[in-house]
């Protein structure tokens, strides 16, 4: 597979793990969710920004501390960067 066949895969499957979040949130099961974070690989986490989307700006995003770069993700397993991503994003409302 090429890599723009890759890529385009991929944002196939953020868009569809981006609406069953959204989903979720709909009809509360976000918290069932959050009681049972998936692991940085299963969302291809990164620690830099996605074209420009960033975790900082995701609604997921808990910062740890004041001006920390450091943070935790409701969805994501582990400590985030604020500057990382993953197919989770969903942007503040």
């Amino acid at each position: 597979m090429d890599d723009n066949a890759c890529r385009k895969r991929r944002l196939v499957l953020a868009h569809g793990l981006a609406l069953g979040a959204c989903a979720m949130g709909m009809t509360g099961g976000i918290r069932d969710a959050a009681a049972t974070k998936s692991s940085k690989a299963a969302f291809l986490y990164q620690d830099h920004p996605q074209n420009g989307k960033r975790c900082g700006d995701c609604k997921f995003f808990s910062a740890d501390g004041g001006n920390s770069s450091a943070g935790t993700c409701d969805v994501v397993e582990g400590a985030v960067d604020r500057s990382g991503w993953c197919m989770a994003f969903s942007p503040k409302a």
